[in-house]
């Protein structure tokens, strides 16, 4: 069971992770590309796209929601994400968006996607 923040995300249907390094790269004139300055001087970054799917009430959907929304409120300090697909499943992250739809027929499920950012809040 994946969450985020205590809530359940209910049914995730796919899960996609990305680790980014933040590399300065400095291109020599006239020089190919073996000889670019590349310095490992930036950090690492994590992405974590969900998709996935909400069953419930109106009323259980709207719960849902505004729990996410709730975690993504402007001046986020981080909320622990659970997954459900890796061996390492706890991290600290944002929400970066949340977007859900409802599709014509289907009144007791909403499809959403959330995007979350690895990382310790400064603050």
């Amino acid at each position: 069971m994946a969450s985020i923040g205590g809530t359940d995300l209910g049914s995730v249907t796919s899960e996609r992770q990305s680790k980014v390094a933040q590399l300065f790269q400095q291109p020599l004139p006239t020089q190919n590309s073996d000889k670019a300055i590349l310095l490992d001087i930036f950090g690492l970054r994590r992405n974590i796209t969900l998709n996935g799917e909400f069953v419930g009430t109106l009323v259980e959907q709207n719960t849902f929601i505004q729990a996410i929304e709730t975690i993504q409120n402007g001046t986020q300090e981080g909320a622990t994400f659970v997954s459900s697909h890796t061996s390492t499943p706890n991290k600290v992250v944002f929400i970066d968006s949340f977007e859900w739809d409802v599709q014509k027929g289907t009144p007791t499920k909403i499809g959403y996607m959330l995007t979350l950012i690895e990382g310790a809040s400064t603050a």
